[in-house]
């Protein structure tokens, strides 16, 4: 079978089947194997059926993407984009949205969703992330059940225990297409300081004789051991140019090392050749034109075109959407040799290489540091190997052995094992608009319909354990709403119906805005508890200049005299968002706000839209006309500062 000038493969031929019988599909096969080419003959089956079809991605940089690659397919009329903080063609017939935003329509019962043919899942592994699992899990629940699925993920070994829960409580059934053949075979293999590339038997026995001194006493034992230095990403990059096993992509879990590694490497070696740097510079010089003279003066922007010009770089979530933009162009084209990639690389980014190197098999969690696990390393090894190019793609992980857990590696790097798992918990807002939209029976009936509850109730009695605990938690959330004001006996108060729409922060939110807050809001408040509200700290992130002034001062104390506003941590934002909210308020570039702070631009930016996301919402929920009007003055003072500044 034919489709866009492709041969279909056995496994994508069984998916297209699937969908010309309006059956929903869970498509389980390696990463590059062509999943995305299933996604493909579903929309255009949509466009040509005249049917609305929704694409929704797990982050906002593979919305954004997706968008610009079905504009260039399709045509920008055919294609809309929802993300929150930018919407785009509403009515458009393929809608590209993130999974938050398809779980908001669809517990609401969002009318633009009657008439949807399919809502395809990409990622749907991501069911599993602690942080987020939930909204998917969310999103299957409250859909339709005329709805028809698109399921798309790497490996899933539960894969019929996946299919088995949706087709329960979506009442039909959900084909499984498993492909475990991967278009380009994979090697795994690890690199050590004294052993080179090698693999993880060999790294444990050496392990076993480093206990022993090659020479002398055993009171040198200890010293032996200290001298065992991790290995050295320079020698790893210069050993695969040595076995042209270049073009690779190095994964490194820090942004600041990323840049580093690449100006290190750049500054002492050149991987080019004489017509390759002409191509690359005329490409470069054109995309640059394009680019504002304030973002091209930036340190991480100068610091790029300095290494480009070797065939090395970097791409993380701290860069401007233009400058990354410029380094997948290049990298697409073949013209760069090392690029350093945090792991936002490897989730959508359609850029394979020949070879994929981790710098560790360790990531720091926020609190402290875990090694990954067989989903997140067979995602980011899945990038090794370029269809029809490479006879094999190349993971080598660097494993300083005097400190690896190597039994622990073996667990996550020989097989990906990862079950998907049930993330479901129960928040403010899926109770609200479960009571406003739901009667009781139906509401007891969407509270068994869980993948967790599923799960459990296949462990024999457990189940209904886990069934009284879910049942008690939806109780316990009701009568804190109860006591707060937010229902009565006959459903959704005034301000229950505001916290409705308001889908994270919605207590904070609401008593802010909504209830009897002991406090006159203006544009410039308004933004200075919003930018609190989202502000997610990173290490290391610094403040230079604060703006402190009378009604922040007053906001803060207001804040730390309610009852429920002052158990926040994200209270104590507040004096730090001055330095972005007072610029932004007397209307300044981004550029200039940029400077108040050693923040990455690129995490400026999702800050300022994650508020203008919160900001949308409370002018949906707010029944106040003058309220609504600072709110939306508010967007707009942030729209202002965000204008010369490309967002996706």
């Amino acid at each position: 079978m034919q489709f866009m000038n492709f041969t279909l493969d056995k496994f994508q031929e069984e998916a297209v089947n699937a969908i010309d019988k309006n059956k929903s599909v869970l498509v389980s096969a390696p990463t590059g194997s062509g999943k995305t080419l299933i996604a493909d003959y579903a929309i255009d089956k949509a466009l040509k059926g005249n049917k609305r079809i929704i694409y929704t991605a797990p982050i906002k940089a593979l919305s954004n993407q997706k968008y610009k690659d079905f504009t260039e397919q399709y045509g920008a009329d055919k294609i809309g984009l929802m993300t929150g903080d930018i919407v785009i063609n509403t009515e458009a017939q393929v809608l590209i949205m993130t999974t938050e935003v398809y779980r908001n329509m669809a517990i609401i019962k969002d009318p633009m969703l009657d008439d949807v043919l399919y809502c395809i899942m990409d990622e749907i592994h991501f069911i599993s992330d602690v942080e987020r699992g939930h909204v998917w899990e969310e999103s299957i629940i409250f859909s339709d059940n005329k709805t028809r699925f698109i399921f798309l993920s790497a490996t899933i070994p539960n894969s019929v225990e996946f299919a088995s829960w949706v087709g329960k409580i979506k009442k039909h059934k959900v084909e499984i297409i498993r492909y475990d053949h991967r278009p380009v075979p994979l090697k795994i293999v690890f690199y050590d300081t004294d052993l080179g590339i090698t693999t993880l038997d060999k790294i444990k026995e050496q392990k076993k004789l480093d206990k022993y001194p090659r020479y002398g006493h055993s009171r040198k034992r200890q010293r032996f051991a200290q001298k065992i230095e991790p290995p050295n990403y320079v020698d790893v990059v210069q050993d695969l140019k040595h076995k042209d096993k270049l073009p690779c992509i190095f994964f490194v879990f820090s942004r600041k090392k990323t840049q580093d590694y690449a100006f290190k490497l750049a500054k002492k070696y050149n991987y080019l050749t004489e017509e390759e740097k002409k191509e690359l510079s005329s490409i470069v010089s054109a995309e640059f034109i394009k680019i504002s003279a304030e973002v091209a003066s930036l340190n991480s922007t100068k610091t790029l075109r300095q290494c480009l010009g070797k065939g090395v770089a970097f791409h993380h979530a701290g860069l401007l959407p233009d400058v990354k933009h410029v380094v997948e162009k290049l990298f697409a084209k073949g013209l760069l040799k090392v690029l350093f990639a945090t792991e936002t690389f490897a989730v959508g980014i359609n850029m394979p290489a020949k070879t994929v190197c981790f710098d560790g098999l360790r990531k720091y969690t926020g609190t402290g540091f875990r090694y990954l696990n067989s989903k997140e390393f067979f995602q980011i090894s899945g990038r090794a190997g370029r269809r029809g190019m490479d006879k094999e793609g190349l993971s080598i992980s660097l494993i300083h052995r005097r400190s690896a857990d190597i039994e622990k590696i073996k667990e996550f790097t020989e097989k990906d094992i990862l079950p998907l798992k049930s993330q479901f918990r129960i928040s403010y807002n899926t109770v609200l608009n479960m009571i406003n939209l739901h009667n009781e029976k139906e509401i007891e009936q969407i509270l068994m319909k869980n993948f967790f509850t599923f799960q459990e109730l296949g462990k024999r009695a457990s189940g209904t354990y886990v069934l009284r605990q879910i049942k008690a938690r939806y109780e316990r959330l009701v009568r804190t709403l109860r006591k707060l004001g937010y229902t009565n006996k006959n459903g959704l108060t005034e301000l229950g119906l505001f916290t409705s729409k308001i889908y994270s922060d919605e207590l904070e939110v609401s008593q802010l805005f909504a209830a009897d807050f002991d406090f006159k809001f203006d544009e410039y408040t308004i933004l200075l508890a919003i930018g609190a509200l989202v502000y997610e700290e990173r290490k290391g992130t610094t403040f230079y200049n604060l703006f402190p002034s009378q009604k922040l001062s007053k906001l803060a104390i207001a804040i730390k005299n309610h009852p429920i506003l002052k158990k926040g941590k994200w209270s104590k934002n507040i004096n730090n968002m001055s330095a972005i909210v007072q610029p932004c308020f007397e209307q300044k570039s981004f550029i200039t706000i940029l400077k108040n702070t050693n923040m990455l631009e690129g995490d400026l930016i999702r800050i300022m839209m994650q508020m203008l996301d919160k900001l949308e919402q409370l002018e949906r929920a707010s029944m106040d006309h003058n309220f609504t009007a600072l709110v939306r003055n508010s967007k707009y003072l942030v729209r202002e500062s965000l204008k010369g500044i490309h967002i996706f």
